[in-house]
């Protein structure tokens, strides 16, 4: 499955990431306080338009070293921005992985 970086996501995620900033941003502060000693922290994202499916989840590195091979997680570390929240969007309908950073 491609990765790709976006400066937009589909219509529905934008929609739902703007709507919903601020429990993200809480979400994603909390799970970057929680865990420390972590090298780096993602907002997972799962979605289907057309299943009406938004599935939310704060993941520290060794979540997704259990969820994700390593080129992933190395393309993710790679293209980090400094002081930017990392949001990884699976879109099954598309059959596609966007990353954004916000």
């Amino acid at each position: 499955m491609p990765i790709l970086n976006i400066e937009s996501p589909p219509d529905y995620i934008n929609k739902f990431i703007h709507l919903n900033m601020e429990q993200l941003c809480n979400i994603y502060d909390e799970g970057v306080y929680n865990n420390p000693d972590t090298d780096i922290g993602v907002m997972v994202f799962q979605c289907s338009e057309k299943e009406n499916k938004m599935d939310v989840q704060y993941m520290n590195s060794e979540m997704l070293k259990e969820s994700f091979d390593g080129e992933i997680i190395k393309n993710i570390i790679s293209n980090k921005q400094p002081d930017k929240k990392i949001f990884f969007i699976f879109d099954s309908d598309l059959g596609c992985s966007f990353l954004m950073q916000l």
